[in-house]
């Protein structure tokens, strides 16, 4: 065991993956002891973010696009909003249909060819934003605030490092484990 898994020797749950080492000679379990904490913490950020936002009364989707579209220097089409914000256009639609149907947003018939249809944030988008946006970014700048400066920088850099990684492995397949028949 290297000098990470000293750190991780009096957590609940390390000696599980200690255990499975005996089964599992090449299991790195200080890996899978991060990677389980990763998943945890990931877990229990999303639950959390989920009731701050529904006390708030709206959900991280739609915030997200009404960040976007508040953002946005013009007016735009769906198909942006899709990939700006990383989902399919089925969703954006059904998000723009709550969103225009609740008067946060407009969509219009683009001037120049009425086939392209662009999307606005209303005023009342824009004050449900004001609304939301402090109470949001409060809560979420209070569970970071017990890092330092360098903590913070850290971290975002282990995340990014990660990440990279991640994206590598889901372009090559090659490299994920092999499914057992």
């Amino acid at each position: 065991m290297g000098n990470l898994a000293s750190v991780f020797k009096s957590s609940i749950g390390y000696e599980v993956f200690l255990e499975e080492i005996r089964h599992f000679p090449n299991l790195d379990a200080s890996a899978c002891y991060t990677f389980i904490q990763l998943l945890r913490i990931g877990d229990e950020l999303l639950a959390m973010d989920e009731r701050i936002l529904s006390s708030l009364g709206i959900r991280h989707g739609r915030l997200k696009l009404l960040m976007v579209l508040r953002k946005s220097k013009h007016q735009v089409t769906p198909a942006n909003l899709a990939e700006k914000t990383g989902v399919t256009r089925a969703t954006i639609s059904g998000l723009l249909d709550g969103l225009q149907k609740e008067g946060f947003i407009e969509r219009q018939p683009d001037a120049k060819d009425r086939r392209v249809i662009q999307v606005k944030l209303t005023q009342t988008g824009k004050e449900l934003l004001d609304k939301i946006r402090p109470v949001y970014s409060q809560w979420f700048t209070g569970l970071i605030k017990p890092l330092t400066e360098l903590e913070r920088q850290q971290l975002v850099n282990l995340l990014q490092k990660i990440h990279r990684h991640l994206a590598e492995v889901s372009v090559n397949e090659s490299a994920l484990p092999d499914q057992a028949a």
